[in-house]
């Protein structure tokens, strides 16, 4: 016994003695270093060490296990200098220390972080490569099914559109090729999982080599890397038939072919399906603008007649019950070092039907009554267009490039409507849609700081339409109405762009001028008379200066912005010979601060005012049917819409310990703008658009966040929107009333990562609407939707996939649910070339959805039908 208290009293005293090193490592902004390794050594320069530890998130402490006279600290991490320090007195037990290093002259290019076992990425100075297989599970087939699980990211479920730090990417290119520019969606819907190897993440996106460095950075994008070996040919042939419950077939035939070679590179689709996939980057179905659409309002003429829009909160494979035939060829042909040369051609042609029923509740004024529109749609769209880009390079220093396009769209939709469930009504719009645009861009690099742009620019849209209703809805005794309605724009436009960059700063400056030229003519008639009648010319001149600096002053960058323009408009009603002009200087600040909190997050806050021309929609006087029981008209103004906006965003993107989070708080402000004087009754809505110098307020907040635990081996994310929007409006003769709609939506994501066969995947919703004018109740409405799915991998060659959706429309209804099941079994065989798969669509077999709106006067219903039950086998040849 006293052998063992002597052995543990040397024991002991031996510890008591011991030294611990304490320390803090930062970098010299103070960042705390998230991973280092700190070596201990006898000697400076020697590459042995006595005794080694980690330093994580900036801070490390070590209990010697010998004592030593004197001993050297190296501490080392990747894209830093080495730091070594010379500890000699050790005269204290415990011994604080404090390191700050300095960004290595010579850096490392690449960091690799192993986020989980299943999830690798690697940050490589403004770009971040994310291994598609990390964050794969076998479920997905086509990139774009990865792309959304990628944190930092959000895909738009309708638009394709995708985001990247709260940033809408500029466009997806494939191994550096800009190959589908805003219509990127083509790449990421069609292109399969199997030839990705990486998706790169890349900030401060320049396509243009000459202004790298240069222009002001902020820009984003994503790049497919593909596998060695999937070069020259690739791509795979989808052979899918089936039945519907009603022994009606269906089928599902896909192709997608890459070539790459040294002199082009291409993808090629072509797809014929009646199930409602779109393969297309164009939305018939809900109208839904994607991003270039949304690049090329301000050229495009208006639809004055809309065609009747399918909006569903399901997914398009449940509800767009369509037969779309669709083709698209991409290329990039490198015809020698100099000459490049990039073709897009599209073809769609699609049938798409439904039956909808809309019952809006009124109550305005202390009355209450009910209509209802049972509508039997058929569709029919049909689009031409081919885009070419050449580009020259004239010099080492200099860049010619041309752009055009030429879209011709024509969209039949016949249609037969029951109203209020007594009156029949057939109507038939058709619209027709010629596009042409045209850019000339020539960049010369003045010095390795300075670049200049000029530009000439063209556009030309002709969009006639002609609506047809039988009967009349004006007269009892006619036969039918007839709207003819004529839209034509032309813009030109010129411009230069001076950019420049120093040591910290960039800066650029536009001087340039156009002209928006806007003819319109309509006529509604009947067999014997003419009702209304439009005509009007609408031409805009502006002269233009706008300027941008971007101060970067260690953790801070501020880029002031202004833009100065010079704007005369006349608008002309050549029926009453009546002219209005007006002429305005506009001085239009703004500025963007940003506060970068360390390495994984930053906070960032703009606010600007602005002054806006009204769109041509709004200048025609007289009556125009838009449908079986709306008609419109304007009284035009010239006046300005003034904008003010207040923006805040806190980021965080910390892949390493893989958690997320997104902050934005955002307010807008409009003063003078087009209110709607609404006369509604059983039969028929009439609205007069009118100008006031009164405002609209709109609130909106936004949270995401998202976190992988990896003792669960699961991600969480939640995302929270909430706003609250301000507006007047007058109803049936009312005084200028006061609305306000309130939304709050709530959803809840989590995703298991399991290493074994089965994982699992929900998402819960949650959506609230109020809408509420003064003096009157509010219309509200609650909603709830959730999603399961489970995947079940026994092996690399079988899947199944089970899923369900059930959803509760209105909480006050609560007998009114819906319940979806679906199946899919997933084989592949000889060497994973082959792909058999058989999938149970809607197995519980829903005929019909409802959904409600809220409105300040109203509660809409709104039910469609759904595709129903269907079994289809597929093959797939991947090659």
């Amino acid at each position: 016994m006293k052998k063992i208290l002597f052995l543990f009293f040397i024991f002991f005293t031996s510890i008591s003695k011991s030294q611990i090193i304490k320390g803090t490592i930062n970098d010299s902004h103070g960042n705390k270093i998230s991973l280092a390794n700190i070596f201990f050594k006898k000697e400076k320069k020697s590459n042995e060490f006595e005794e080694f530890t980690v330093a994580k998130n900036g801070y490390f402490e070590h209990t010697l296990k010998k004592k030593y006279d004197s001993i050297y600290i190296s501490i080392q991490t990747l894209g830093f200098e080495e730091e070594i320090f010379k500890l000699i007195k050790f005269d204290d037990k415990i011994i604080n220390l404090k390191f700050e290093l300095i960004k290595s002259t010579n850096v490392l290019d690449e960091v690799t972080v192993v986020a989980s076992k299943k999830k690798l990425f690697i940050i490589k100075n403004d770009t971040v490569n994310f291994n598609v297989k990390g964050y794969a599970d076998g479920s997905e087939q086509k990139i774009e099914e990865v792309i959304k699980k990628l944190p930092g990211v959000q895909v738009n479920e309708k638009t394709g559109e995708i985001k990247y730090k709260g940033k809408s990417i500029e466009t997806v290119t494939l191994d550096g090729d800009n190959l589908f520019g805003f219509n990127y969606t083509l790449g990421t819907k069609n292109i399969n999982v199997d030839i990705v190897e990486q998706i790169e993440a890349i900030d401060n996106y320049a396509e243009n080599p000459l202004l790298k460095g240069i222009e002001q950075g902020g820009k984003v994008s994503l790049n497919l890397k593909l596998k060695k070996g999937k070069i020259d040919l690739s791509g795979n042939f989808d052979f899918g038939l089936g039945l519907q419950n009603k022994n009606k077939g269906i089928f599902n035939l896909n192709s997608n072919i890459l070539l790459i070679n040294k002199k082009i590179k291409s993808f090629s689709t072509l797809s014929r399906n009646n199930i409602g996939i779109n393969h297309a980057p164009f939305d018939y179905f809900t109208f839904n603008l994607n991003a270039e659409q949304l690049s090329d309002l301000k050229y495009t003429a208006k639809k004055i007649i809309n065609e009747i829009q399918f909006s569903n909160i399901l997914n398009d494979n449940r509800a767009n019950i369509n037969d779309q035939f669709f083709g698209n060829y991409n290329a990039i042909f490198k015809l020698n070092q100099k000459l490049t040369i990039k073709s897009n051609l599209y073809y769609l042609k699609d049938r798409i039907t439904t039956n909808q029923l809309f019952q809006n509740k009124f109550e305005i004024n202390n009355q209450n009554f009910t209509v209802s529109d049972n509508t039997f749609i058929i569709k029919k769209p049909q689009q031409y267009r081919a885009d070419l880009e050449i580009k020259y390079i004239t010099s080492k220093t200099s860049i010619l490039e041309y752009d055009l396009r030429l879209q011709k769209e024509n969209i039949k939709t016949p249609a037969t409507i029951i109203q209020n469930g007594t009156d029949e009504f057939s109507s038939f719009l058709q619209t027709k849609d010629f596009y042409l645009k045209q850019k000339l861009l020539w960049t010369k690099k003045l010095s390795d700081r300075e670049a200049l742009q000029i530009s000439l620019f063209n556009s030309f849209n002709d969009l006639p339409q002609r609506f047809s209703i039988t009967p009349s809805i004006f007269y009892e005794e006619k036969l039918n109405d007839i709207q003819e309605s004529v839209f034509k724009k032309t813009f030109l436009e010129a411009k230069a762009t001076y950019l420049g960059s120093s040591k910290r700063d960039k800066y650029s400056f536009t001087f340039g001028a156009n002209l928006n030229q806007s003819p319109f003519n309509s006529k509604l008639f009947n067999s014997e008379e003419t009702i209304s009648v439009n005509n009007f010319k609408y031409l805009q001149g502006k002269i233009f200066n706008t300027g941008i600096y971007n101060f970067n002053r260690e953790k801070w960058q501020i880029s002031p912005s202004y833009s100065f323009r010079f704007i005369n408009q006349c608008l002309r009603q050549n029926l009453k010979s009546h002219e209005q002009n007006q002429y305005n200087y506009i001085f239009e600040p703004s500025i963007m601060v940003r506060y970068v909190l360390n390495s994984i997050s930053f906070l960032s806050a703009n606010f600007g005012y602005s002054q806006n021309t009204n769109t041509e929609q709004y200048f025609f006087l007289n009556q125009v049917l838009i449908s079986n029981r709306t008609i419109v008209s304007n009284l035009p103004s010239l006046e300005l819409q003034k904008n003010q906006w207040y923006n805040l965003l806190y980021f965080n993107n910390d892949l390493y310990n893989q958690f997320q989070l997104n902050l934005n708080v955002s307010y807008q402000k409009s003063t003078g703008n087009f209110f709607t004087n609404q006369s509604i009754n059983e039969n028929t809505t009439q609205i007069e658009y009118f100008f006031l110098p009164q405002d609209n307020i709109n609130w909106n907040m936004n949270m995401q966040i998202s976190k992988y635990i990896p003792f669960l081996e699961s991600t969480f994310k939640l995302t929270s929107n909430y706003s609250i929007s301000n507006f007047k409006n007058i109803v049936n003769n009312s005084e200028l009333r006061q609305n306000q709609n309130h939304y709050f939506s709530n959803s809840f994501f989590f995703k298991t990562a399991f290493n074994m066969f089965v994982n699992f995947e929900n998402t819960f919703a949650h959506q609230y609407s109020n809408s509420k004018s003064e003096k009157q109740s509010a219309f509200e409405n609650k909603s709830w939707q959730n999603t399961f799915k489970v995947i079940v991998k026994p092996n690399k060659k079988w899947l199944v996939v089970l899923s369900t959706d059930y959803y509760l429309p209105n909480t006050k209804q609560s007998e009114k649910q819906f319940f979806f099941l679906d199946a899919t079994l997933r084989h592949k065989i000889k060497n994973e070339k082959w792909e058999v798969s058989f999938i149970f669509k809607n197995i519980t077999n829903e005929i019909n959805f409802e959904q409600f709106q809220t409105t300040d006067i109203s509660t809409t219903l709104f039910r469609s039908n759904l595709l129903p039950l269907y079994f289809l086998g597929n093959l797939t040849w991947n090659f």
